[in-house]
């Protein structure tokens, strides 16, 4: 053969042979895994599923204190409420659901608190996949460092199970010992353990849900200072974000500007609305109180602007009072929290390029740092679409319930579509009708910002532009 290839073997010649070693093959199944992309939709069917179920669940007669069915609509209606964290009902809760739906809006208002996108990125942490700038993108995750991987997102979301188990943990310790001793009505030690419980994971989770019955929540407690303001504590602690919280254990020379964005909107926003209510209402909703009880109140009522526990009949405010309050529902809380709205962030990006533009400047830029004009295309689209939608449910719900007065009617379809849970009555007389635009409301409040977030890209999709030409405004 080496004859045939043109060498011909000499005396003293060496040869050498080699061994081939044929590769060794071995069949088997190809391993599948489990592959999930994170996708606006997704949040929308898991709140959706959760929220049926709930209702299901309230619609068992196990779930009455009578021991008899209530109807599907009213069971459905808490449950969306509770999911959404809002606080609005149709009746009382202590009243009409036994121990056992108790539990289950409790169970319901946890869920909605931690936010189902929460679970559904544990879901994708089980499966074995690593989140992408999308994925990390839509479950918010970004805003902690960059580069988040799957060990990362992790620990994240290993920290917001802590957080919120630590929060709800200590304000239930600092209630427990009011309920045993100062509640009236002499509640047995378990019957207060568990309004303890109750009333910590509603307060932190932003629900506005109570068992103080008579759908008049604390009201009666108005001149008790000490479970107010645990309460109040808590609830702010709610409504702030877990990723701001985290980051301000850092220097603060590396907060973040979502950090310093959600800190200085948050402030300043409860110390003004605190000295609002105490100003306008010192003689109105707080004249039988002490001086140092109408500050408490305001302070609680500002603070509650996202979570619609109440000291105050807020059916007794007046016209500037009830204005006020819708402004403060509407913006809410801080994004990835239990708080709704359209988020502090988004108002600060507002209000900054409201600044910049009545400064001649062609940038938005905030504590020396300069927003990317995706985040305020996102900002001003998120806030004009809520806006609208807003004027659209309003004007519904005064369609097919026209005896309902318009300033009750604006007050609720706000603290639905807010989902804060403030009410002046309109929930309690609306027709079914009025009751499934509510419902509606409070399912699109909590779940419209992040879709349309997630929605709006990053980076403009800019294949050619069009000539410019100017616009008069003005």
């Amino acid at each position: 053969m080496s004859e045939q290839r043109g060498y011909r073997r000499r005396p003293g010649d060496v040869v050498l042979r080699r061994v081939r070693l044929q590769p060794e093959r071995v069949s088997g199944a190809p391993r599948r895994r489990l592959r999930i992309s994170p996708r606006s939709w997704m949040v929308v069917v898991l709140f959706g599923v959760v929220m049926l179920v709930g209702g299901a669940i309230l619609h068992l007669p196990v779930s009455s204190q009578s021991g008899e069915s209530i109807p599907f609509l009213d069971a459905l209606y808490t449950s969306v409420s509770a999911v959404s964290v809002t606080g609005l009902t149709r009746f009382d809760t202590v009243e009409t659901f036994s121990n056992f739906g108790e539990f289950v809006t409790l169970a319901l208002f946890q869920l909605g608190g931690l936010g189902v996108t929460m679970y559904a990125g544990v879901l994708i942490m089980l499966a074995g996949q690593r989140l992408g700038m999308r994925g990390r993108q839509f479950f918010g995750i970004e805003l902690m460092t960059s580069g988040v991987d799957r060990s990362g997102a992790t620990v994240l979301l290993r920290r917001v199970m802590v957080y919120t188990a630590l929060i709800e943990f200590v304000t239930f310790v600092l209630l427990l010992p009011w309920f045993l001793i100062e509640q009236p009505g002499g509640v047995s030690a378990e019957r207060a353990i568990w309004l303890s419980i109750y009333h910590a994971i509603s307060a932190f989770n932003n629900a506005g849900f109570d068992l103080m019955g008579g759908s008049n929540s604390f009201i009666g407690q108005a001149n008790q200072a000490w479970p107010v303001l645990v309460m109040g504590v808590s609830a702010f602690l709610g409504s702030l974000s877990f990723l701001t919280v985290f980051n301000l254990r850092q220097p603060r020379r590396r907060w973040s500007l979502d950090t310093r964005l959600v800190i200085t909107g948050m402030g300043l926003l409860l110390i003004v609305g605190t000295a609002f209510f105490l100003i306008a209402d010192w003689s109105r909703l707080f004249a039988d109180q002490s001086a140092g009880s109408k500050l408490v109140n305001s302070l609680f009522l500002s603070v509650n602007r996202t979570t619609g526990m109440t000291t105050v009949p807020l059916d007794q405010a007046r016209a500037d009072s009830s204005l006020a309050m819708i402004i403060l529902m509407f913006i809410g809380g801080a994004s990835t929290s239990t708080a709704s709205g359209i988020k502090i962030g988004s108002f600060m990006v507002v209000t900054f390029g409201v600044f910049s533009a009545l400064i001649g400047s062609a940038r938005v830029v905030a504590f020396g740092r300069e927003i990317p004009a995706s985040v305020v295309l996102r900002a001003n689209a998120l806030v004009l679409i809520a806006l609208g939608g807003y004027a659209f449910g309003l004007l519904f719900f005064i369609a097919v319930d026209p005896d309902i007065d318009v300033l009750p009617a604006a007050f609720d379809v706000m603290s639905a579509l807010a989902n804060c849970g403030w009410t002046q009555g309109a929930s309690q007389a609306a027709t079914q009708a009025g009751a499934n635009i509510l419902i509606l409301m409070m399912f699109v409040g909590r779940l419209g910002p992040l879709v349309i977030a997630s929605l709006i890209p990053d980076r403009p999709r800019e294949r050619y532009r069009f000539p410019t030409e100017a616009v008069r405004i003005g």
